[in-house]
């Protein structure tokens, strides 16, 4: 989601909160007895120390401050932590089908994957970045991942392929993902999910 900031922005909050941070504490610090390098060296540890103190808290505790304040899933992107039902629409050569997978997306301030656990295969993310329609502002997820067919009877090609993927969050709902994917195979497709719980849940259901 960092990746939807505006950084420049970001750059330069930071830039002058960390300056008024080290001149108010340069301001309590003032003694005669103390050399100004002394002082400058103190206000610049205290302040960096809170910078990275307030980034690490927020990077920890960021799904609950999405959950306090929900405009956040408007402004920057929506939380899509947790377990998905997947339906796979597939076409390949002159066959096409459908395929039932399960999906586990793990997101946090800095980064999101998405694994996939199918009947005859698994996948795993090489890239995922989240990003926005620039005309409509809709959720879009852009995702680049690995697939190893499981060496069944079914499965009579055991190589591994690269695939991609551009999902789209659903017009009224945030508990739903779609879109068209294609692979290193020459194969197509479209992708179903619906969010079947939380990592919340999932973590609640575990104990």
């Amino acid at each position: 989601m960092i990746a939807l900031l505006p950084l420049g922005q970001v750059i330069l909050v930071i830039a002058v909160t960390y300056a008024s941070i080290a001149c108010a504490i340069l301001w309590c610090l003032y003694n005669p007895s103390v050399s100004l390098w002394g002082a400058i060296g103190v206000a610049t540890g205290g302040s960096a120390a809170l910078n990275i103190v307030i980034f690490l808290l927020f990077h920890r505790f960021w799904e609950s401050i999405w959950k306090k304040f929900p405009i956040l899933n408007t402004l920057l992107f929506p939380n899509l932590n947790g377990t998905w039902e997947m339906i796979i629409h597939w076409n390949s050569e002159d066959k096409s089908g459908e395929a039932n997978a399960h999906a586990k997306i793990t997101q946090n301030f800095l980064n999101i994957a998405m694994d996939v656990e199918a009947e005859d295969s698994d996948s795993y993310t090489l890239m995922a970045k989240p990003k926005r329609d620039p005309e409509s502002g809709r959720p879009l997820l852009y995702y680049v991942y690995l697939t190893t067919p499981k060496a069944t009877s079914k499965v009579i090609d055991h190589a591994q392929y690269t695939g991609a993927a551009i999902l789209q969050l659903g017009l009224e709902r945030t508990s739903k993902l779609s879109g068209n994917y294609f692979t290193s195979k020459q194969t197509s497709g479209y992708y179903e999910l619906n969010r079947k719980s939380s990592n919340n849940q999932v973590k609640n259901d575990a104990q």
